[in-house]
């Protein structure tokens, strides 16, 4: 055989033996045989672990004494929770031709209803109290649906025939 072809099967032969003991290595340390330490103990508190300490359980015919590398092992993946969606904030309306926005708003269908009293043709106003504009006027005996309310519920926010507007709840039957 000449030269050449000797040099190449060697270096072919360690590299075989290379790619055996990382296979090895690699079994033994997903399958959590080993752990870095002789005899597959845990060190007491205190000890310490020689990086040239031989491996148990590695054959590899090339090596005098085979030493585990002085690198950590990578922690084990633990599967992260899923996070929770946070839930997207409920839209508030904005309700056109108001000077002043309600503070409180009803749920669809947890809407009260309200009745204008007899003898009064109730004013629209664009905000919570008779210093806004007039806006439209809502005849005796209508019944409306409230879709918000100032602070102190004294005012609530209809939609009668397309106009938004206050209407005072003293002058409303519920």
């Amino acid at each position: 055989m000449s030269e050449i072809r000797k040099k190449a099967m060697t270096r072919l032969v360690l590299c075989a033996v290379a790619l055996v003991a990382s296979i090895i290595f690699s079994v033994l340390l997903l399958s959590g045989t080993f752990d870095g330490t002789t005899g597959g103990s845990q060190p007491a508190s205190g000890d310490t672990i020689s990086s040239s300490a031989p491996v148990e359980g590695v054959d590899d015919p090339t090596a005098d004494n085979f030493t585990a590398e002085s690198t950590p092992a990578e922690p084990e993946a633990t599967p992260e929770a899923t996070p929770e969606p946070t839930p997207e904030p409920t839209p508030v309306p904005e309700y056109e031709g108001l000077s002043v926005q309600p503070t409180t708003y009803y749920n669809e269908g947890e809407q009260p209803t309200y009745t204008v009293t007899d003898g009064n043709n109730l004013n629209m106003r664009g905000g919570p109290g008779t210093d806004y504009d007039k806006i439209g006027q809502v005849p005796a005996s209508t019944g409306v649906t409230a879709l918000g309310t100032n602070e102190d519920g004294s005012w609530v926010v209809v939609n009668y025939n397309g106009t938004y507007g206050w209407l005072k709840t003293e002058f409303l039957n519920g």
